[in-house]
């Protein structure tokens, strides 16, 4: 028995769901990569514990300050891309973002003063964007 165009087009004619039902637009491979990206993303409280490792009441140690370096860079990233993504177009948020591109070039100091230094100048730019984020309701409040 031969196939005809109109058996062939039978057999491989894709299954569309009923009216009105939803199908999702990812395959499942697609959600379990986005599941795992999720599941990385630091939350913005730690964030802020970042934050309050350099400004605190006492200065982190020296042995420490290339990993907080570090946080604090990706921190920096993250708010950046939270910015972009919600496409806030405030003009201190600009501001923000132009002065965390700068800070986020700069190479970590040798010298254990200026080393510090830079920590709390990205600790207080990484405060600061994620205070003006939150008034300008690109994030949510941090408690």
């Amino acid at each position: 028995m031969h196939s005809t165009s109109t058996d062939v087009a039978e057999t491989h004619r894709p299954v569309s769901p009923p009216a009105g039902q939803w199908l999702p637009s990812t395959d499942a491979a697609d959600l379990a990569r986005i599941a795992c990206l999720l599941r990385n993303v630091k939350p913005l409280e730690a964030i802020v514990d970042d934050v309050g490792d350099v400004l605190g009441e006492q200065d982190p140690p020296e042995s420490e300050f290339r990993e907080i370096a570090e946080r604090l860079r990706g921190d920096l990233k993250r708010l950046v891309a939270i910015a972009h993504t919600a496409g806030d177009k405030d003009a201190q948020v600009c501001r923000l973002l132009q002065r965390a591109h700068t800070l986020r070039s700069e190479a970590l100091p040798d010298d254990s003063r200026q080393a510090l230094g830079h920590l709390r100048r990205t600790a207080g730019l990484v405060n600061d964007l994620l205070e003006r984020l939150a008034e300008t309701k690109s994030v949510r409040e941090i408690a």
